[in-house]
């Protein structure tokens, strides 16, 4: 009111003065007329940002909303002092109304199992792959944080859901920038300084197996806690020129060499389980065998870490990789691992019925 009673008075002197202005007494009028509205409106502007909700429930046509919505909050508060019950008929513990939870499937369906993101859904990874639902049973892949090295590209196929989940990924991915960098940067034991690097191209095809384990304890589907999942992927990779690479002595890097260095086939075996700790805390870890035509060893990878959400779509992941293999200065080898995780689009919706 104090705020009103002043731009009010404001107006009223702009009015007096307008006669010493030397314009004709109907401009004058005219153009208090015109501040008086533009300063009720500045009025209304300021009074609904700073009291939204107050003023919402004043101005037709939401005053019958604010009132019902005022009603309702003194409802629920007499009942909570008076001790009445506020669960649903269903569950006592939970509260009338419809569910907060915020939750989605793919928080701890990773892009490693056999799970479909929803349509125009999915994350950004660095170090992991990237995922965008494409058709309600196909799913883009990418590992974004390696574009520059080797640009990469997959589709991952679901063919069945159930008790087991069965799902196929194929796609290529072309390293030979990533060998370029490394020989002008002098990694010798990636590439050395004497060759050449050829245009060298991969084509993987996987078979990707889950099994989820859902609560006994739910009488509604909900997501599981336990995601356990198998792959078998087959890495072929060619040189489109003459190839005078030789195999990768370092980890990480050397396990996977035969796709790198366009040397033939790879086979890579995996397992690993995703768990459900906390509603904002997820693990996981798993093992990865690889085999090649030519790598200089067979190597066991082992990898494990933790996602943490800091918001509904946003993880943080530290974690570690334990190499074990003869490769490099040491065996095994111990490197740290961590990516960051933006979700986006809607989650699924709750399958329909009661139970």
């Amino acid at each position: 009111m104090i705020i009103i009673q002043f731009f009010e008075n404001l107006t009223l002197l702009y009015s007096s003065a307008s006669p010493q202005t030397g314009y004709p007494k109907s401009v004058s009028f005219q153009n208090t007329m015109l501040m008086q509205r533009l300063v009720w409106i500045i009025v209304l502007i300021l009074a609904t940002l700073a009291f939204p909700c107050e003023l919402e429930s004043q101005i037709w046509p939401f005053r019958k909303k604010g009132q019902a919505e005022r009603a309702s909050r003194d409802l629920e508060r007499r009942q909570k002092e008076s001790g009445q019950n506020q669960g649903n008929a269903f569950n006592p513990l939970q509260p009338m109304g419809s569910s907060r939870n915020i939750d989605r499937e793919d928080h701890i369906w990773s892009s490693e199992t056999a799970y479909i993101s929803n349509l125009y859904s999915g994350n950004i990874s660095i170090t992991t792959p990237s995922r965008l639902g494409v058709h309600r049973q196909l799913e883009l892949q990418s590992m974004l944080g390696a574009l520059y090295w080797s640009p990469n590209l997959m589709i991952k196929k679901r063919w069945h859901s159930g008790n087991w989940w069965w799902a196929t990924r194929h796609g290529g991915y072309f390293p030979s920038n990533g060998l370029t960098w490394a020989k002008d940067k002098g990694h010798h034991s990636i590439a050395d300084t004497t060759v050449r690097v050829p245009q060298i191209i991969t084509f993987k095809n996987e078979l990707i197996v889950s099994k989820p384990f859902f609560s006994d304890y739910s009488c509604v589907t909900g997501h599981p806690y336990l995601i356990i999942s198998a792959g078998l992927s087959f890495d072929y990779s060619t040189a489109l020129s003459d190839n005078d690479l030789i195999p990768i002595n370092e980890h990480l890097l050397g396990a996977r060499s035969t796709a790198l260095t366009g040397q033939g086939l790879l086979v890579i075996a995996r397992i690993r389980a995703d768990a459900r700790i906390l509603t904002d805390l997820t693990v996981e870890g798993g093992f990865k065998y690889f085999t090649g035509q030519n790598n200089l060893s067979n190597v066991l990878e082992h990898h494990a870490n933790i996602n943490y959400f800091l918001a509904s779509n946003f993880s943080i992941s530290p974690g570690y990789i334990l190499s074990f293999g003869d490769l490099g200065a040491s065996n095994p080898a111990l490197f740290p691992f961590f990516d960051i995780t933006w979700y986006f689009g809607q989650k699924p919706r709750r399958p329909t019925g009661l139970f």
